[in-house]
């Protein structure tokens, strides 16, 4: 009996542990699909999706961004990540569409780093957060990769520069087992410590 017992518990070890390998290799993540604004990583073997960028195209006065749990069914689970044989796909807010307006192959004609904006001319342009609200969703596990150090240029009819800036505050769900919400900010509910990876308004 001892022995059956062992033998259950280490099949269910397994099949948890190749479970979580599974979700985690970039290599199960094949297919892209785009709805609503999102761009979706799908991994089909381990029936899960992570969110890789939203694309805002219009301007609303109330900037709301809902995660949904599922694409089709399958449950969404984590927040950026890497596909195929890694290729990079880090979860961002792209105003791309909305704010740029340089003719193509123009100067401002792209994504600025932070580091990129503070080498111009600091009399030639401002910096203006765009603020978002996140909504998280209760099968988010993992915040795999955030990348918010984008800024968008728009040229203004008096030839200056503004980069805009997508920010959030975060609200999430209080089914979520891993992540809890507070000032609009998003901790691990193990540790209570701050996701950092998020770009937040200015206090």
């Amino acid at each position: 009996m001892k022995k059956l017992c062992a033998i259950a518990l280490f099949l269910c070890l397994t099949l948890f542990l190749s479970g979580c390998l599974l979700e985690g290799s970039s290599f199960f993540y094949t297919d892209y699909v785009e709805a609503d604004g999102f761009t979706f990583a799908v991994n089909k073997v381990a029936r899960c999706c992570f969110v890789s960028h939203y694309d805002c195209t219009k301007y609303t006065e109330n900037l709301e961004i809902t995660i949904p749990d599922d694409y089709n069914g399958i449950p969404i689970k984590r927040i950026g990540g890497s596909s195929g044989s890694g290729f990079p796909a880090p979860f961002r807010i792209s105003l791309y569409n909305l704010y740029v307006n340089s003719p193509e192959g123009g100067e401002y004609c792209g994504t600025f780093s932070r580091d990129a904006v503070e080498c111009e001319n600091p009399e030639d342009y401002t910096v203006e957060d765009v603020v978002f609200t996140l909504n998280i969703g209760k099968n988010i596990e993992v915040i795999e990769w955030v990348d918010m150090d984008a800024y968008y240029p728009h040229i203004n009819e008096d030839g200056s520069i503004t980069f805009y800036h997508a920010v959030v505050n975060i609200t999430c769900s209080d089914e979520n087992k891993y992540f809890y919400s507070k000032d609009g900010k998003l901790y691990d509910k193990k540790t209570d410590e701050l996701i950092s990876d998020f770009a937040y308004p200015a206090t």
